[in-house]
Order: structure tokens, then sequence, then C-alpha cells
């Protein structure tokens, strides 16, 4: 019997489906699924809809369904959308990140029953903790300046699982540094994220008696950017699905996999696409970009997709544009030039609908140097953000949004916000106790509506009416408690977001009054109007000299960048890179080479 407490809104949204036989498809499955959606094919609505009717067709309360996505953001965006369908997280739905499924529904429950090796209760190491242990370990074993990097340490522990079959020498050093480094974690008390994944993956694997108890629990899997999220998620499926009788529904793009560097692996996907027991399901209809850019994308992939856009007589705007000065002269050419010109060929257009993007975030200084000269308000995604998006700081921008004037259309809901809260809160709460807390919570949003204000004066209230006093009655939440400090830090006055305010704090995600500045990392799932590709240069994107594997990957960032576009695609170049020993011209980028010769071969 279907689930009484599930809003039927899906329904009047799903009869959209039946033009795109893709869609419906995936929609109707009824067992194992795997999704392989190409940019702009709607794979979010089809999510969304589809686990709409998993909770109100095939399960009863108290089961339900848990949502795996890649990063806190792909959660926060689905959280969304299940609200407008009167859907939220609740006990029988999980949406969140594989870190914090393995931490709430695998080792916080049965972790300690099976006798993993880690400390409990579970304390989440910050990342000034985890850098710290990272170069105490790694200085004593190679030397201070080893040339091992944290990030290739993060790769290993991420793929290579069982680090006694190493015996090549790169390897074996960083097999060794993990080990040395989780051993300095667990000295300390503590476990990183990734230790949440290794963990969770061994729970299940080695412990039969766990898959039954997750079956009763959440009969249903679904996963987002399936090929983002790595070999230890990969083995967490296999198993659950494939031995513990759990349904999967499982949604990406081996084509958008792009973050092989953390571990990630496209062919996984394909894997689990190639098995007789999984129905396999493909959305070619692009819903996002024009004709000509689709066609475009496709040909800087180098393989045909037989993508087809929804609407196919939309005129397009391809451009490859050659600046002097490097950087600095490609930026400002796209502010005084290409910005001014987007905003004035379409009406109502804003600066929210156009995207600036980089490789990494020395050139996104670059950029927001130009951006800010030019004394445009705009919004950086990179890891020199102020601030990284986790779980509370996500949670604090959202009642942001709320108390700026979004109360009045319920976006985003109350009832949200509120039951995020309630999930912060690691000790299981009493009917009671979780009702004194949602009364507590209301009060003071209720007390920090306004229009305007200043940011830092809504998070100083926030953390003195509930926050910090969550913050420190929950060690798991250290590591977040980083981050909400260095967002309080970036507020206050002399900070680099000391003249934010209230709404766009609240509109930080998506601001249609901001500039996107965003690495092609962080624009993944992303999509505007126009978009700006800057260093297009050899030594940029690709660097020079990649292995075969970095430069297919590099190629798929290219590719990543082409189609969040809608409408335009400035691709800007200089034919040289600075670098520390000085000005090298190798030339622009071999992908526009090839590009702009595929696109010349078309034409004639």
């Amino acid at each position: 019997m279907p689930s009484r407490n599930v809003s039927a809104a899906y329904l009047a949204q799903a009869v959209d489906l039946a033009d795109n036989r893709g869609q419906q498809v995936a929609y109707d499955s009824r067992g194992n699924c795997v999704v392989l959606a190409g940019p702009g094919s709607g794979k979010t609505k089809t999510l969304v809809l589809k686990l709409a009717r998993i909770l109100a067709e095939d399960v009863r309360a108290p089961r339900g369904a848990a949502c795996i996505t890649y990063s806190q953001e792909c959660a926060r965006e689905l959280t969304r959308r299940l609200e407008r369908l009167g859907l939220r997280e609740a006990p029988n739905l999980f949406i969140g990140t594989v870190h914090g499924f393995c931490l709430r529904h695998l080792l916080m429950p049965y972790g300690r029953l099976a006798g993993l090796p880690v400390p409990f209760p579970l304390t989440v190491a910050t990342q000034k903790q985890s850098e710290q242990a990272m170069k105490r370990i790694g200085d004593r074993l190679f030397g201070v300046g080893h040339p091992n990097k944290p990030i290739d340490l993060g790769r290993h522990r991420r793929s290579i699982l069982d680090r006694t079959s190493i015996v090549w020498t790169s390897e074996a050093e960083l097999a060794s540094w993990a080990v040395g480094y989780e051993a300095e974690l667990r000295r300390a008390g503590l476990v990183d994220y990734d230790d949440l994944v290794i963990f969770g993956q061994r729970l299940v694997s080695e412990h039969d008696w766990v898959l039954p108890l997750l079956q009763a629990k959440f009969p249903v899997l679904a996963v987002d950017e399936y090929q983002d999220l790595g070999v230890a998620l990969h083995r967490i499926v296999k198993r659950v699905v494939f031995d513990g009788g759990i349904r999967l529904f499982a949604v990406g793009d081996p084509d958008q996999s792009i973050y092989g560097f953390n571990g990630a692996d496209g062919a996984l996907l394909h894997e689990l696409a190639e098995r007789g027991d999984v129905e396999r399901v493909q959305l070619q209809l692009n819903y996002r970009s024009a004709s000509s850019i689709i066609s475009a994308s496709e040909m800087a992939l180098g393989e045909a997709r037989g993508y087809q856009s929804n609407d196919p007589e939309r005129q397009a705007v391809i451009a490859f544009v050659e600046c002097a000065d490097g950087l600095r002269g490609q930026a400002a050419y796209a502010v005084t030039e290409i910005i001014p010109a987007a905003l004035a060929a379409k009406p109502g257009r804003e600066l929210g609908d156009i995207a600036i993007l980089y490789r990494d975030y020395r050139a996104g200084d670059i950029v927001a140097e130009a951006v800010a000269a030019a004394r445009l308000d705009f919004v950086r995604v990179d890891t020199a953000a102020p601030y990284r998006k986790v779980a509370l700081t996500s949670w604090i921008e959202d009642c942001a949004a709320w108390c700026a004037g979004g109360w009045r259309e319920a976006r985003p809901q109350l009832r949200g916000l509120l039951d995020r809260w309630l999930g912060f809160h690691r000790a299981r709460l009493s009917d009671a106790e979780a009702r004194e807390e949602m009364q507590k919570v209301t009060r003071l949003l209720w007390s920090l509506r306004a229009r305007d204000g200043l940011a830092r004066d809504f998070v100083v209230a926030l953390r003195t009416g509930s926050l910090d006093a969550l913050m420190a009655a929950e060690p798991s939440l250290a590591d977040q408690r980083e981050q909400v400090e260095r967002m309080a830090a970036a507020l206050a006055a002399g900070g680099p977001l000391a003249d934010l305010d209230l709404a766009s704090l609240g509109g930080r995600d998506g601001s249609p009054l901001h500039l996107n500045l965003l690495t092609l990392h962080s624009a993944k799932g992303c999509e505007y109007d126009v978009v700006i590709m800057v260093g297009l240069d050899l030594g940029s994107l690709p660097w020079r000299n990649e292995s075969p594997d970095a430069l297919r990957e590099s190629r798929r960032l290219f590719y990543v960048g082409l189609t969040r576009a809608r409408d335009e695609v400035h691709m800007l170049y200089s034919g040289y890179v600075e670098t520390p020993r000085g000005r090298m011209y190798w030339g622009r980028s071999p992908f526009l080479n090839e590009l702009e010769r595929r696109m010349s071969e078309a034409e004639e």
C-alpha cells in the first residue's frame, strides 16, 4: 500500500515525463536501474520524481529510501526540490553525502557492535587537525619538504582500500603515509571524512548481519552523480544491493567524471550499467543548451553521443577569443566587453545568468580582482572561498534566505529547516525534546526576520541563540564548527565578506544579482545563459605533459565547462601561460584547436 504521509504533488509533474521516453522508462522502472544522463537532460527532475513515487507507492513508513549525493550542495538542491513536492528529510528519508550516510546509518548504529577499530563516540577531525596530522607524519617519514602531496594521499586512501597489496614504490610510500596518518588520528581519538566511508565499506563487507538491518530501514537506495563517488561507495552499493536485496536507482554520466584526483572512476558506473540484473536507461534530450552548443560539446569530447536539443531552432553564440596580457587581459575583456554585451542581448538577463569559469583558485584570484575593480557583485566558489560549504553553513545560508523574505513564500520551508536542525543532534531526542527544540529555533528565526541588515549581525544572533550550544554539545560537528568560525570571520568587520547583507548571504547559492565565479570543477551541476571560460592555454587546460588518463580527464573538464551554457559560450586564451620560470609560449589549448577545426569541417 502507498504511504499516506507522502504528498501526491509528484503525480502532476510526472505527467511531463511522457514526452521523454528515457525519463518515463526510468520513472516506471521496478528493479535495479542505472540512468546514464547527459548534460541538461533533466536527471535531477527524474531522480526527484522517482524518489517521490517510491515513497508514495513502493514502501510503507517507517521503511523508506536513502539518497546519496556527491556534495552538500547536491543534497541541498535535492532537498529543495523534494520540499516543493511536500517531501522533506525524515526518519524514513535520508538525503545527504556518502560521508553523512556512513556516519548516521552505518557507523553510529552498528560500528561499535561490529568492533570496528575506531574511537567511539565518533569525532570527526577538523580540517586544521587533519592537515597538521598529515604534515607531522609526512615530515617524519620522508623529511621536511618531501614531494608527496596531501591530494595524492587522499586519492590513495579513497581508491586503494587494501594497502597490503601495494608493491610499487610511489604507492608504497603513500600507503605508509596513510597508515601513519590514520594511527595519528586514532591516538587523538579522531576519524576523518574518508575514514567514515572506508569503515562503512568494511562494515557492510565483513558483517553479514548488517545487511538485513539496513534493508529493513531503507529497501531502496538512490545514488546521484555516481561517477564521482569512488570505489568505496561502489563496494558498498554492490554489497547492499546484490547481496543485501536493496533496490538501486543510480544516476550519472561517465563523460562528466572529473574527480579522478579524488579517486573517482567513471568506469564504475559503466560496470553497473552493463550487469544483466540492472536496467540501463539513457537520457538524450537536452533541455538546457542550444543545438550548436550541444554539437560543439560532442566535438570537444571527441565522441558522438546523439544528444538532441528540445528546442532545435534556438540560436547560440560560440566564440574563440584571443586576448593580450594573459589571464589579466582575458578577465578584463570578459568584464568590459562580454558581460555588458550579454546583459544587453536578452531582456531580463541579470548578472546571475552569467558565469566565468577557470581552472583553479589562482586564476580565480585574477578574475575576482578584475570583477571587483569593475564594481560588480559576485559569488565565488573555489578553494579560496572564505569558508567551505558544509551542512551547518548551508543551513545558516538557508535560514538567512528565510529571514530575508523567504518566509512569505515558504522558500525554503520552515519545517525543512527545523527537520535539518534536529538532524544535527546525534543523540536521539525524545518527542518532547524535539518539540522544544523546534519551538526554540522557530522563535529565534521569527525574531530575526528582516529585509536588510548586515549578515554578520544575523550570524552572531543565530549562534548566540542556538547554534553555539549545539556545536559545543556535539563533538561530531567539530569540523563543521571550524567552517562556521570561518564564515563568521569572513563576515566580521575587515573580513572579505564584511559588507554582505542578509539577503545576499541567503542568496550565495545562485543569487540573480551576483556574477558567478567558479572553477570548472565547481561548475558541474550548474547552468547559465552565458559561460565565459578563461585560461584555455596549453599549460593550464590541459597541463603540459599530462599522462593519457589525466589528459582524458582534462578533456572531460573542458566538456563540462561547455555544457554549462544555454545560449553563449566564450572561450578565451592568450597563447601563453605564466610560470615560475617566466612566460611560456606553448600555444592555446589543443582542445580549442580540435574544436575549431571540427566545427569548421562540419560547416563545410
